[in-house]
């Protein structure tokens, strides 16, 4: 779904605000805008500029952004409080291929802020008919969850797992990492995978995949790169031949793998 003026900016109040951690927030934005789940919109501050944020989910009257506080223009989002405008433009990109997974296993694997990315997607699929609905989700610590107050709802739907990097007195599940978890899974061999978290967490889990039987072409990734423009003009965030804005953010794995982990290249 392409937006009718890429240009165009719209401005919604903020209805709810959660925090999630030191730093992370989750905003429930006023809006009747469509969207697909996979897309992004660029979100504005008036004098300090924009930034990339993909839609975490989205309900009838409003779409949901969770946004990490790194630089001026996230800063600035996160300060807002209920009542406040939000503007953005958008929404751009492609969406996830969930269609593919009707029948079979579907497997979604997230890593930290990643499950912002896949949060939208793996709810539509808890309602549709995926045969087997598996998600991995890998954090660094106790205190950088993400959706708490979801996880009972998840683990009634689907085989939700979370692995921490760090120990923590709380914490009563597994410490290690989130390609341990993977490694424990039985798959089919036409299982349909998709993907989103730091590069490393991709790469690694790209071998342990093949070793059981799942081909590249059922590879799914939500690449995070610098989108600047989000029109494909800039150059900013171009992987090879494919600008991340426009033709992604999610790629199929055998047509990106070439150029993976490279930058404005």
């Amino acid at each position: 779904m392409l937006v009718k003026n890429p240009y165009l900016l719209k401005a919604g109040r903020v209805e709810k605000v959660i925090k999630e951690c030191e730093g992370i927030y989750t905003f429930h934005i006023a809006t009747e805008e469509s969207a697909v789940f996979g897309q992004y919109n660029m979100l504005y501050a008036f004098g300090k500029g924009e930034a990339p944020i993909t839609i975490a989910s989205k309900g009838e009257n409003y779409v949901v952004h969770t946004v990490r506080a790194v630089g001026d223009v996230t800063k600035h989002i996160d300060s807002l409080k209920e009542g406040d405008l939000l503007y953005w433009r958008g929404p751009y990109g492609n969406r996830w291929d969930l269609e593919r997974a009707y029948g079979k296993t579907l497997l979604i694997i997230s890593g930290g802020l990643g499950l912002a990315a896949t949060r939208w997607v793996f709810e539509e699929a808890q309602k549709s008919p995926v045969k087997r609905l598996i998600h991995l989700y890998g954090a660094k610590d106790y205190d950088s969850l993400l959706y708490r107050y979801l996880y009972k709802d998840w683990n009634n739907r689907a085989d939700f797992r979370i692995v921490l990097s760090n120990p923590h007195p709380q914490w009563k599940g597994k410490v290690s990492l989130i390609t341990n978890l993977l490694k424990e899974l039985d798959l089919e061999k036409d299982t349909i995978v998709f993907m989103c978290g730091p590069d490393p967490m991709v790469k690694a889990c790209i071998p342990l995949l093949k070793e059981k039987g799942i081909d590249e072409d059922s590879v799914y990734a939500s690449l995070e790169r610098h989108m600047k423009c989000s029109v494909g003009t800039c150059g900013h965030c171009m992987i090879g031949p494919y600008f991340v804005c426009k033709d992604g953010p999610i790629f199929r794995y055998d047509l990106i793998k070439e150029y993976f982990e490279r930058k404005e290249v």
